[in-house]
């Protein structure tokens, strides 16, 4: 059983698009409750009912813009799936009549999108709920301790040249082993 205090993404996305009035989560708890503010300050703890609320409002409007930033950054095609299918509450049934793809392209699509944006919303996680996300534990990249610096190599990397100085760059400098490009490509398109 998911304790009540774990926010789950996919949760957040439709808390925040699909129902905005709604504070209530899926599993029953209040996504923006008071127990999630800190409370390093003893009068911290006695909020009126105004202050909290205020509180409430404002963490709402930090979510919602740290989810729509998230949103920009995904490709046309992983936004306009998760907008339709979250925000809107179309079926995969109807977003394949649609768009013309077949269900399981769709599957695949909205799996990459969902772990982009956990990925894209990891920090602010951490900074505002204190919440912790997984590393995709098989990727050599993101368990590097430069796992900041080697994704903008490969983000700044020159897509006329071959993969070649990017790999001869992290094994000479970072210690990497990666013989083959496919390992590079799929975190810079799925991590």
């Amino acid at each position: 059983m998911m304790p009540s205090s774990r926010i789950v993404y996919q949760d957040w996305i439709v808390e925040i698009g699909y129902d905005p009035d709604n504070r209530v989560a899926p599993n029953g708890g209040d996504l923006f409750r008071s127990d999630f503010m800190s409370l390093d300050h003893p009068a911290a703890a006695v909020l009126s009912d105004a202050d909290a609320l205020a509180i409430r409002i404002e963490r709402r409007e930090l979510v919602r813009l740290a989810v729509t930033e998230a949103l920009n950054n995904l490709d046309d095609d992983e936004r306009e799936f998760v907008i339709r299918f979250h925000f809107m509450g179309e079926s995969y049934r109807r977003i394949s009549e649609l768009s013309g793809r077949n269900i399981h392209k769709l599957e695949v699509l909205h799996k990459r999108s969902l772990r982009k944006l956990r990925k894209q919303l990891a920090a602010f996680v951490h900074e505002t709920f204190g919440l912790d996300s997984e590393v995709i534990p098989d990727c050599p990249i993101c368990r590097s301790p430069f796992a900041a610096e080697l994704d903008e190599i490969i983000r700044n990397r020159d897509r006329t040249a071959t993969w070649r100085p990017v790999l001869t760059l992290l094994k000479t400098k970072y210690n990497l082993s990666i013989s083959s490009p496919q390992l590079l490509i799929g975190h810079e398109k799925y991590h």
